[in-house]
């Protein structure tokens, strides 16, 4: 193609359309290596997933907006399956959260029941008896909910002191590390009030609460840190939410009716979006451009 450019057999504008035929042919069995035919299955195939057991459709008749699953049935923490149906405090994940980690080790591991309660674990799947047969369903009616009131904070110097003190957590009392003091100055709640979630999505939750005094709300949600994509907003206005009991959300809430969206909303994500958009808008303007010098130079001859 460059030779016959050079020759003056073709002009830039053929020789523009020749190179993007062949840059297409060169691209696609290359792609073709990475995504065939056999990574693209009909919907109808998709859906068939998992099979639910019994254990599975007796949990799916509860239509609650969110709760979470423990399979005892199965090696939970190495297994994705429970997780095709329900929220589960297990699944499997190679990339799993390093706090989440800890929880599994120092305190799910040894059977501290709390901090299943805390997770909001409301029902167990659980092995037939002798092993033989279908698994059951266990509802725990002690699972603290999607968010709670407490009326008293555990103060902690160390991340050790923080997980440890899970030991003997309630939905009464908040584990807070010294580095939220500032945040927390001259709280005392007395976890008088309400607090219920009322619409749920993966990337955005809605509570409703009523207090008649300041308070401390627990959320039985991930805290990724104040600069991971998470905000918070009371009655729509921007505030601020800490760690508590190791891993969860904590909130201030002001005396009175209000409701609370936590949105998920990456500040880096967006950017990249405009970035990538504008560059793709400036890609265009260079190749409409270069097409229409090459019309013009075209015409000239």
């Amino acid at each position: 193609m460059l030779w016959l450019y050079i020759k003056n057999t073709i002009t830039s504008t053929v020789g523009v359309a020749l190179l993007a035929v062949l840059g297409l042919i060169d691209l696609f069995p290359v792609d073709k290596t990475y995504f065939s035919d056999r990574n693209f299955v009909s919907e109808r195939v998709y859906d068939r997933g998992f099979e639910p057991r019994s254990a599975d459709l007796e949990i799916l008749k509860d239509k609650d907006l969110s709760y979470k699953v423990y399979d005892a049935s199965i090696n939970t923490f190495n297994a994705a399956s429970t997780s095709y149906f329900h929220k589960t405090v297990g699944g499997y994940s190679a990339v799993k959260l390093q706090r989440f980690q800890d929880l599994i080790d120092k305190q799910i591991g040894k059977g501290n029941q709390r901090v299943l309660d805390m997770l909001n674990t409301r029902y167990y799947i659980v092995p037939a008896n002798g092993g033989q047969g279908e698994p059951g369903v266990q509802r725990n009616p002690n699972a603290y909910g999607n968010a709670w009131l407490v009326d008293s904070l555990i103060w902690v110097n160390t991340p050790d002191e923080e997980i440890a003190a899970l030991d003997s957590v309630t939905n009464k009392v908040a584990i807070v590390h010294k580095e939220f003091s500032e945040y927390a100055k001259g709280l005392q709640p007395d976890g008088q009030g309400q607090i219920a979630l009322t619409a749920y999505q993966p990337n955005k939750l809605t509570y409703e609460a009523n207090v008649a005094s300041d308070q401390l709300a627990v959320f039985s949600e991930i805290w990724y840190g104040p600069d991971k994509g998470w905000h918070v907003t009371i009655d729509g206005q921007q505030s601020d939410h800490i760690r508590v009991n190791y891993l969860l959300r904590g909130l201030k809430i002001p005396a009175g009716k209000h409701t609370i969206e936590f949105s998920f909303k990456p500040e880096k994500y967006y950017r990249g979006e405009k970035i990538s958009l504008a560059s793709s808008v400036l890609i265009l303007l260079l190749v409409i451009g270069a097409i229409g010098m090459g019309v013009k130079e075209g015409m000239k001859e």
